[in-house]
């Protein structure tokens, strides 16, 4: 049986959500629609049936954890994920399972933005990706310092565009294995990593139109640039690598 996705206080929490969703605090015995929730620290409640629409999301006051199965809270293919955290104080979603192997348009999109607390990201094993999915998840969240990896090996419009944008504390990326690249997909995927030191390989030898647009710009600790296979080192260039 999947664990059900569970959110738990580090501080004493209020908790509401925008959109619709239900609330368990006795272990899935009894249910109730959210409207406000206040849990003590080290208390957790458990959710479900979660429904929103655009930027629907979570707004939580307190520092708090996140782990379960992601696809207990919310079916494939639905906006609930979407803006979930984003400018919260989430610590910790190392747990969170993101248990969707193949991916949808906006899936994760701008899923962590703006936590800046999150010290340790949920892994990342979707190899099937979409549109948009991973879009700015961890934009500006400034605590993180290991990026979970990436094995999807081809990729989509934009699907890592601005991704970790302004992670100021990312000391080591992701390897990228993918061979066939995607218009816009690594868009602006470090900028501002500044205490980024190493940039990872990059062998594709597929590229299209914007692919390395912004990606490292502002990284001013990288000590040596990518290599970059010959034959597709001029197209890379005009590409705007890294300006």
């Amino acid at each position: 049986m999947k664990q059900q996705f569970t959110i738990q206080a580090v501080t004493d929490c209020t908790i509401e959500y925008e959109g619709t969703i239900e609330y368990s605090i006795d272990n899935g015995k009894t249910w109730k629609r959210l409207k406000k929730l206040s849990i003590q620290a080290t208390r957790e409640a458990q959710f479900r049936n979660a429904k929103s629409e655009s930027e629907d999301s979570f707004i939580i006051e307190g520092k708090f954890n996140v782990y379960g199965h992601i696809s207990t809270l919310a079916p494939y293919g639905t906006e609930a994920f979407k803006w979930m955290f984003h400018y919260t104080n989430v610590v910790d979603a190392s747990k969170l399972i993101l248990d969707y192997d193949e991916l949808w348009p906006f899936a994760y999109y701008n899923m962590f933005n703006g936590c800046r607390s999150l010290a340790k990201a949920p892994k990342l094993p979707a190899t099937t990706l979409a549109d948009s999915c991973y879009y700015a998840m961890f934009y500006y969240c400034s605590s993180l310092t290991t990026a979970p990896e990436l094995p999807a090996t081809t990729l989509a419009e934009e699907c890592y565009q601005y991704m970790f944008n302004n992670c100021t504390s990312l000391a080591s990326a992701p390897e990228l294995p993918a061979t066939t690249l995607a218009e816009g997909c690594y868009e602006g995927m470090f900028q501002g990593c500044k205490s980024l030191t190493l940039a990872p390989s990059l062998p594709a030898t597929k590229l299209k139109e914007g692919c390395y647009e912004h990606m490292f710009q502002d990284c001013e600790n990288i000590e040596e640039l990518p290599l970059i296979p010959k034959k597709v080192l001029m197209v890379a260039l005009r590409m705007d690598l890294l300006t």
